[in-house]
């Protein structure tokens, strides 16, 4: 935060302590514990109870649920004054179930279903990440809905147009021979 983030996105938040010790680290006293020292995100010449104003009202805290006992305690985790929305890491949410990378297992559609419940409840934002680059999955999480998405990754991209690259260049080659 002191290097100018407006917002972090906290790992592995599993219970409501989590969640107050997230909120405690982003919010300066009396809402949160940060540490009070001056630096270059409170930008130069303004003061540091405006800057302190500015994080408090407009910091931005996203708790990451990735475990079960993260869905089993969502409520109380979502209840925490200062967390303003979540996103669900399916891979890890499947592997703390057993099953890693199986998102058609029963107890990960259950578990996917009672994040929903909970969420439709809750006035947070809530975020899924779809990980294989495929719009037709972001299109699914937003009927479902999620109100933010993370797409991807960087790997699976240049895979994609690597593999994109290859068919490209096999097509040219076979038209080429057919030519002959």
């Amino acid at each position: 935060m002191d290097a100018g983030s407006h917002g972090v996105i906290v790992p592995m938040v599993n219970s409501k302590n989590d969640a107050i010790n997230a909120v405690n680290a982003v919010k300066y006293p009396p809402t949160g514990k940060r540490g009070v020292g001056l630096a270059r995100a409170q930008g130069y010449g303004v003061t540091f109870d405006k800057y302190k104003e500015w994080v408090d009202r407009d910091s931005i805290v996203i708790v990451q649920i990735e475990h079960i006992k993260a869905v089993e305690n969502l409520e109380d985790i979502l209840s925490v004054k200062g967390v303003d929305g979540f996103i669900v890491g399916p891979y890890d949410l499947s592997g703390s179930l057993g099953v890693p990378g199986e998102f058609d297992n029963p107890k990960v559609i259950e578990a996917m279903e009672e994040i929903r419940r909970v969420s439709a409840r809750s006035k947070v934002s809530a975020g899924y990440h779809v990980v294989p680059p495929k719009t037709d999955l972001v299109e699914q999480r937003i009927i479902d809905g999620y109100t933010f998405i993370a797409y991807s990754v960087d790997f699976l991209f240049l895979g994609e147009m690597c593999r994109q690259g290859l068919r490209d260049i096999r097509n040219l080659i076979q038209n080429k021979d057919s030519e002959k």
